[in-house]
């Protein structure tokens, strides 16, 4: 496998995946290690995106499709890659991006189950992608950011395309923003490192009351399109083919509920997500698709992530390569 060439993340989630199989190699994890318990084991981040399997674990939609599921937390999409290489996860709810760039760099995931979709604007405009500036800021529009230090928890990912195609489709030119990999992006904004940020929820929400910060626009996640899937690896997939299919029918199950049910996102969110319950009543939460993963689905993302260079078109994988069975 080549890393020269990964995004700086990416590169770490190849390194991770390398060492899980190094260890796999010398009698450390293996698949062995999850395989004969019946227990299956999905990767989870502390996020609205994770709703899915959150809900099914707690409205007993897992037990009525015959699955005993255990919900692991992890950072991010990168700290569940190589347990999910190794055996110690079976599913890991990740980014459209993340797997597409792992599989043409060799690392073969596939998508088994749909996790959420970019949130349209509500009635009052709002969404849950925010551009968030200094409230004496100069920068009056999205196109003015093309001149704009912008503060991102990670570039050439995801939210990088979000950000860069909500430029152009203002007017801006994104390849002439500066892009700066922050941890904190509130924080780097206060600062005056960063001019601009964005907020996922619902840190958004908990900011519209700072005085010191203020909204420039909105964008929507993903251009509107899945946004985030439960991937697992090819082989998990070929020996597990029923747990596959129960976890995605429970995954699309809930995501019905969430889609249907006022108030359950909330309720459910309220669990695993430590804020104030009124600021989680408010936010603005992504929607759940309630049928299994497209090969649209697929190309949409592939279309963005050939448009900014992301993946080469030559390279970018067949869309039904990425969906288990496709």
């Amino acid at each position: 496998m080549n890393i020269t060439n990964f995004p700086r993340p990416l590169k770490m989630l190849a390194l991770g995946a390398l060492a899980s199989l190094a260890l796999t190699a010398c009698g450390g994890f293996s698949d062995a290690d999850t395989a004969g318990d019946g227990t299956v084991r999905v990767a989870v981040f502390p996020s609205f995106n994770a709703l899915g399997p959150r809900t099914a674990d707690l409205e007993g939609v897992f037990d009525k499709h015959g699955l005993d599921v255990e919900l692991v937390t992890v950072a991010t999409p990168g700290e569940a890659t190589p347990q999910l290489l190794g055996g110690k996860i079976d599913f890991a709810l990740m980014d459209m991006v993340s797997p597409i760039i792992a599989k043409t760099e060799g690392v073969d995931l596939v998508m088994a189950a749909p996790g959420a979709v970019g949130a349209p604007a509500k009635d009052d405009g709002l969404t849950s992608g925010r551009f968030w500036v200094r409230a004496d800021s100069p920068i009056q529009s999205v196109a003015d950011l093309e001149n704009a230090t912008f503060g991102i928890p990670q570039t050439k990912g995801q939210l990088w395309l979000d950000v860069r195609e909500a430029i152009d489709n203002a007017g801006g030119d994104s390849s002439k923003t500066e892009f700066v990999e922050v941890p904190n992006t509130l924080a780097a904004l206060r600062s005056g490192s960063v001019d601009v940020v964005t907020t996922a929820e619902p840190s958004g929400t908990a900011t519209l009351n700072d005085p010191d910060l203020r909204v420039l626009d909105h964008f929507v996640n993903a251009g509107g399109d899945l946004s985030y899937a439960y991937v697992t690896t090819p082989r998990y997939a070929a020996e597990n083919a029923e747990n596959v299919e129960k976890f995605r029918d429970a995954v699309v199950e809930a995501n019905t509920m969430l889609a249907e049910q006022d108030g359950l996102a909330a309720e459910v969110a309220a669990t695993y997500i430590e804020v104030d319950p009124a600021i989680l009543s408010q936010a603005i939460y992504p929607k759940f698709p309630t049928t299994p993963i497209t090969e649209d689905n697929i190309d949409s993302t592939l279309d963005r992530m050939v448009r900014y260079g992301l993946v080469q078109e030559a390279d970018a994988p067949a869309p039904g390569d990425m969906i288990v069975g496709g």
